[in-house]
């Protein structure tokens, strides 16, 4: 059930991430940026890449670790520092 719980949320985020590409995006489309991963503004376990055309993809990170804001990419647990942004 939680895993069905989870799914669904991915899905509404990344639903609501595709429609608003051109907020999410911005900064993160020229040819050094695109593709490259950043933080996703709300979980801590999710990070977001852009196309060169500014269409968003949410990525998740696997279980027990969370994205890191300095090495981009996903590290430990006991790496993680989240701030204000939960964990889903």
């Amino acid at each position: 059930m939680k895993f069905i719980a989870l799914v669904a949320a991915a899905l509404t985020i990344a639903t609501a991430v595709r429609a608003a590409p051109n907020k999410i995006c911005d900064g993160h489309t020229d040819k050094k940026t695109a593709g490259m991963p950043f933080a996703h503004p709300a979980v801590c376990n999710w990070f977001i890449t852009c196309s060169s055309d500014g269409t968003p993809y949410v990525g998740v990170c696997p279980g027990g670790t969370f994205y890191d804001l300095k090495l981009t990419t996903c590290n430990i647990e006991s790496q993680k520092d989240c701030g204000s942004r939960v964990v889903a």
